[in-house]
């Protein structure tokens, strides 16, 4: 835990580092993920297997309802709503030091 400014600046400095390389990452990830459906893609198949690994290709649906339509035609939907939270830390970064 952080108890002066000057440590939470190595951890902002860290924290910057590891978004960085969370990004890259991420993104030659989705690369690789484009190149396995592919080759999937290529030789038409939705399963494969090696000799360490086995892939099965699955397409997925999503469905959503227009709230203020469905409010419209039915008045209030919150009886059937459920709530969800989820506690955040939001990091913005500044250009310019103060």
């Amino acid at each position: 835990m952080c108890k002066t400014m000057n440590e939470l600046e190595k951890v902002i400095a860290d924290y910057r580092a590891m978004k960085t390389l969370l990004t890259e990452t991420e993104a030659e990830v989705k690369d690789l993920e484009r190149e396995i459906l592919s080759y999937m893609d290529t030789n038409e198949k939705l399963t494969e297997t090696g000799k360490d690994f086995s892939i099965k290709v699955t397409t997925c649906e999503r469905r959503t309802i227009d709230a203020k339509r469905s409010e419209a035609d039915l008045g209030s939907l919150s009886e059937y709503q459920r709530v969800s939270q989820l506690e955040d830390c939001m990091y913005t970064e500044r250009l310019q030091p103060l």
